[in-house]
């Protein structure tokens, strides 16, 4: 389990914070993930619906959704990993 607060000294003297993320912003991260894909597959399923393309929009949808949720989750982690 991880310390509430911990701090640690880099070579040069300074020290930095090793805060773990809390429950709730890991819950968002989870959130936004759930969000992209979902919002993915919905907006795939509505073109195809519309424009008669059946799995080929769906299929855009997902990857896009995934894409997004990757890069969502990327610069999310990115602010919990700086010092």
């Amino acid at each position: 389990m991880w310390p509430l607060r911990s701090t640690s000294t880099r070579p040069d003297g300074s020290t930095m914070s090793n805060v773990p993320p809390s429950p709730r912003q890991l819950i968002g991260v989870g959130a936004n993930i759930v969000g992209f894909v979902v919002l993915g597959l919905v907006l795939g399923w509505f073109l195809d619906d519309r424009l008669d393309t059946s799995p080929l929009c769906i299929l855009i949808g997902l990857g896009v959704g995934v894409l997004g949720a990757v890069v969502s989750s990327i610069l999310q982690f990115r602010t919990f990993l700086k010092d």
